[in-house]
């Protein structure tokens, strides 16, 4: 096998990285035909083995169809032939062989989309089936790679990519699925999406504190570079590292307060712990803690004020993954000349009746109890963007304006003299978002009752042809498209 997919690999040096994927082909109206060792070849079938006939040898049976394929055996494999697909091989080695054993064309995979070929990093080969591919190396044999995981190892450049080659396939964990790879571990969940760790002091960390079993849970964001050392989010948590320091489990909401004030910190030192206190998180220079007992304001406490002071030309962001990166919603305020960033509070999993671990409640309870680092002073603008959670885990309407109406009633009093702004759900405009949409529409609705500033973003990602990661959450491309039509919305809604 090796000597084969390392001539293959020469052959094919300078092809692209993606596996072809061959379009149906029909059956010819001249149907050709041969008899070789006692066996007719004809049709399609003839026509991939004439052109193929050193890789496959002469027919070892007849053609067998039903009513829609068929297949026929040569001495080094099959060719299997639907309307669809059109004809393509399936040789008897290894990639063959984890074919069969996923239960041939009606197991899993489906049928085949492209023949099998070799691959120019280290003599590998790949076939494409209709619900997957069947990678092979000669260190890591034959895996499979489908699903969602699929998607992000092409998103990543396959075999040429930071993973390289899967060393394993899809395994169950709590609330997901991982599997391995040269480069990494990927893993997903209907919250966090498809995430991978790779490899290093973080993963290591990670895996001993008992990986997705633990309070962190399932990674919700790639490893970042960042001052010098490195950060990756959970949806338990942050873990941090720098050569100092070593790596650190520190609460998601310290390290968005840390993180837009990284010179008065420094690195964490020590994981956060809780006490009757609060939470707590120590710095090199100097600590964090939430939790502690309310500020008093006249007529009561407000909130427990952490003690950066916002100003005008601050901005406060507060919301779901759609957060993450520099996010439409940021680009938006940046672009209206609120350029400091008095926090940056996006918790994954989280909506307004939608609990999450990272914040420590929903979108409204996580406030109502205090647990969030919010700024005191008082901020230009205060941008809160939520909902799509509240639309995946199919939270009733009226739970989500009950929550809503609390949460803005409350940032009113917070910072009674700044601008409040609530972004929609983003969402894209075919049907596998019309629950997003919906709840975009509720809230805009609910907005209008309560005279809360609100911008739709239904269908908005469609208009800006933005690029998704998953089935929710946009890449960086995808967040830079969107900005320019949202910064548009965010102009008007402030009078600009």
């Amino acid at each position: 096998m090796t000597s084969l997919a390392l001539a293959w690999g020469i052959l094919l040096a300078g092809a692209a990285f993606a596996p072809p994927v061959q379009a149906a082909v029909a059956p010819p109206t001249a149907v050709p035909a041969l008899m070789v060792a006692g066996y007719s070849v004809d049709g399609a079938t003839y026509s991939k083995w004439n052109v193929n006939r050193a890789r496959l040898g002469n027919p070892i049976s007849s053609k067998s169809c039903d009513a829609t394929s068929c297949s026929q055996r040569f001495q080094k494999g099959h060719i299997l032939w639907t309307q669809r697909t059109g004809a393509q091989m399936v040789l008897n080695y290894a990639i063959g062989a984890r074919y069969s054993a996923a239960g041939w064309t009606r197991g899993y995979l489906g049928f085949p989309t492209g023949d099998e070929f070799g691959l120019t990093v280290r003599g590998g080969a790949v076939q494409n089936f209709q619900n997957g591919y069947v990678y092979w190396s000669p260190a890591t044999g034959a895996r499979v790679v489908t699903g969602a995981i699929k998607g992000y190892y092409a998103a990543n450049r396959y075999e040429r990519g930071f993973l390289g080659y899967p060393r394993s396939e899809e395994a169950a964990v709590r609330n997901g699925v991982r599997q391995d790879f040269e480069g990494g571990r990927v893993y997903w969940s209907g919250s966090t999406g498809t995430v991978s760790t790779t490899g290093g002091h973080i993963q290591t960390y990670y895996e001993n504190k008992g990986g997705p079993e633990s309070y962190l849970g399932m990674p919700a964001g790639p490893k970042t570079a960042w001052q010098g050392g490195y950060y990756q989010r959970f949806q338990g948590g942050v873990i941090t590292w720098a050569q100092t320091t070593g790596p650190k489990s520190i609460d998601a909401g310290h390290f968005a307060a840390w993180s837009g004030d990284f010179g008065r910190y420094g690195w964490p030192t020590a994981d956060t712990w809780k006490d009757a206190a609060g939470t707590h998180t120590q710095f090199e220079k100097g600590i964090i803690t939430t939790g502690a007992p309310p500020v008093a304001a006249p007529g009561g406490p407000v909130y427990p004020f952490t003690g950066v002071t916002a100003t005008e030309a601050s901005v406060v962001l507060y919301g779901d993954s759609q957060l993450d990166g520099d996010s439409w919603s940021e680009q938006g305020a940046r672009a209206m000349g609120f350029t400091d960033q008095a926090a940056h509070l996006a918790y994954g999993g989280m909506g307004y009746s939608t609990f999450s671990s990272w914040s420590g409640g929903t979108g409204w309870t996580a406030v109502e109890q205090g647990l969030l680092p919010f700024p005191g002073g008082t901020p230009g603008l205060v941008l809160v963007s939520m909902g799509g959670n509240d639309a995946t885990t199919l939270k009733s309407d009226a739970q989500v304006i009950a929550d809503s109406s609390a949460l803005w009633a409350k940032l009113k009093l917070m910072y009674p003299q700044s601008r409040i702004v609530i972004n929609g759900v983003m969402s894209r405009s075919d049907p596998s978002h019309d629950r997003r949409r919906h709840i975009d529409a509720v809230l805009a609705a609910n907005a209008a009752r309560q005279g809360v500033t609100f911008i739709s973003v239904a269908g908005l990602a469609s208009d800006a042809n933005a690029q998704y990661l998953d089935s929710v959450h946009m890449s960086q491309a995808g967040h830079n498209a969107v900005a320019p039509l949202y910064t548009a919305k965010l102009a008007a809604a402030l009078g600009r």
